[in-house]
């Protein structure tokens, strides 16, 4: 057992190829029935060193599924506090899949909890990827990391213009997501962006890794769920190109008195 609290699973003979060891949380096991993740071990564990970034496409904005322009409205004169940012770190790799259902993730560490307000993300579209990603609907959830509570999650559909170019990468900021009243209740969260659907003929996809963080913090390790890595196992991995923290920037608003975590089933239905 490791000094983070996770099980770390050893290496077949000869160990992984291409430098990535892969570590299995025991916390985890709540959380990955949460979102319905299998957490049996893979008899081989593999994967693709971190690639390089050749460019930055610029940045995005963009309104979660469900919100009407009247309640976004509402919400635009919020203070919002940063809690957690990553976004204007120097991006050290990126880490794609063609497993386009594949789940990216991390452990935050935030400096204090709220009302979820807005979120800044990237997407990466793979220098070995056969053409642009045009558009795509983004999915988002957040846990506990410590219970495995779901604390909820929204849908974005993001318009890349002319399209996001193979070896490019954007951020996008989502906002205004008050009105979902996803409550982060806790400093110690996991985040886990998917593409759900997409147009243009992008056929390699995955995130950027920033750091290090400029508030809060997180491990060295970053989770993965994709048939191209580590057998398809679900966990958090270590990437050989240093340390993984996909970008992140998350704002919040100060939690309404009685603010309760009692949201997710309202969350469930804005999901296809």
């Amino acid at each position: 057992v490791l000094t983070d609290g996770r099980t770390h699973i050893p290496a077949l003979a000869g160990g992984f190829p291409r430098g990535i060891t892969m570590k299995l949380a025991i916390k985890g096991a709540a959380f990955f029935a949460a979102v319905a993740l299998c957490l049996l071990p893979a008899a081989h564990a593999y994967a693709q060193s971190g690639e390089a970034v050749p460019g930055f496409a610029g940045s995005l904005l963009a309104s979660p599924d469900g919100v009407s322009a009247k309640a976004a409205d509402r919400q635009a004169t919020n203070a919002v506090s940063i809690i957690y940012d990553n976004s204007t770190a120097p991006v050290l790799f990126a880490f794609s899949s063609t497993d386009l259902a594949a789940r990216w993730g991390d452990e935050l560490f935030t400096t204090s909890a709220g009302i979820l307000s807005s979120h800044k993300l990237a997407v990466f579209n793979s220098g070995s990827s056969l053409g642009p990603l045009l558009t795509a609907n983004i999915g988002v959830d957040f846990f506990d990391a410590i219970t495995a509570a779901p604390l909820g999650g929204y849908t974005a559909t993001v318009n890349f213009g002319a399209g996001l170019n193979p070896g490019f990468f954007s951020t996008i900021t989502i906002t205004p997501l008050d009105p979902l009243n996803i409550f982060l209740n806790t400093t110690d969260i996991i985040v886990i962006q998917r593409v759900i659907s997409r147009t243009g003929t992008a056929s390699r996809l995955g995130i950027v890794s920033a750091g290090p963080p400029t508030v809060g913090s997180s491990p060295a390790t970053m989770y993965i769920q994709a048939s191209t890595v580590g057998g398809g196992v679900a966990g958090f991995y270590t990437i050989a190109s240093g340390p993984a923290n996909p970008l992140h920037q998350i704002g919040v608003n100060p939690p309404p008195v009685g603010a309760k975590n009692s949201t997710w089933g309202q969350l469930k239905r804005l999901y296809r």
